[in-house]
């Protein structure tokens, strides 16, 4: 299932995060109770009685700390989760998530050089690379005729050792042929487009959404089934305005973040980090 992004409006009391809603007075008592254990939780996490990597104590203990039912804790705990803030694992419950890496959507360099530049380790695997005829969409994107062909690959980004993101990159065979006699578990895929084919990327679009974990994309990024995700599509363009590539990415949000910073009046200024 994918949920795409958008603003809402409406009506009502206004509960975390600043998000306004309408509801009725027994549900509006009941979201209270968990959504502030849920605060409460969320403020030792960031004033570091939780530390990252930690587990959560028993839901005993918690339960009776925070003075709550085990319930309302599960709810809170579930929340937190959804946000990236706890991380489930199997056989050891939640932990604190480490801190999430968070980056401008408007910038247009490669994520492994942010990261080099962050200090944090960034590995990759390839899980698939074929040439095929793509489907309907995808051809359309990458502005192929009705008998071109692409290549598809697919790779699992590590942050640190840790499955992060899993991409899906279509590309025109007829543009970078031969493609697969490189390595691009250990190489920039646009470095090699540079040095070898004479084509720089220039511009792009993106748009982001959120899906849920199938089962595939659980087993490769370690995390359970149905887990929120991040959905990062787009296209990226050559100087001349071709295509270059059309992309999708699921990223776990423990580990990636985005964040906006609007600015009254000035449209252009916009950035999402």
């Amino acid at each position: 299932m994918i949920i795409e992004t958008g603003s809402i409006t409406t009506a009502g009391k206004e509960g975390r995060g600043g998000r306004r809603m309408v509801m009725k007075k027994d549900e509006t008592s009941r979201r209270a109770s968990w959504s502030g254990i849920a605060e409460q939780l969320e403020y030792w996490i960031e004033s570091g009685r939780l530390q990252a990597g930690q587990r959560l104590p028993s839901e005993e203990s918690l339960a009776k700390e925070l003075g709550c039912h085990r319930d309302t804790l599960r709810t809170a705990i579930r929340c937190l989760a959804g946000e990236g803030k706890l991380t489930r694992r199997k056989g050891s419950g939640f932990t604190v998530a480490m801190p999430r890496f968070r980056r401008n959507l408007y910038d247009f360099e490669p994520l492994w050089y942010f990261l080099q530049q962050n200090r944090r380790q960034f590995t990759s695997r390839v899980i698939s690379m074929e040439r095929l005829k793509p489907v309907p969409r995808v051809a359309r994107l990458l502005k192929l005729n009705e008998a071109g062909e692409a290549y598809r690959l697919c790779r699992l980004r590590f942050l640190d050792g840790t499955p992060a993101i899993l991409e899906t990159t279509y590309l025109s065979a007829l543009r970078v042929r031969d493609l697969e006699r490189f390595d691009l578990a250990k190489n920039s895929l646009f470095e090699i487009m540079a040095t070898e084919y004479g084509i720089y990327a220039d511009s792009g679009n993106q748009t982001l959404s959120i899906t849920y974990a199938d089962e595939m994309e659980a087993e490769l990024l370690q995390i359970p089934v149905l887990q929120p995700l991040l959905l990062l599509r787009g296209v990226t363009r050559d100087d001349y305005g071709i295509p270059i590539e059309s992309f999708s990415a699921v990223i776990r949000n423990d580990q990636f973040g985005f964040e906006g910073i609007l600015r009254a009046g000035e449209p252009d200024s916009r950035e999402l980090v």
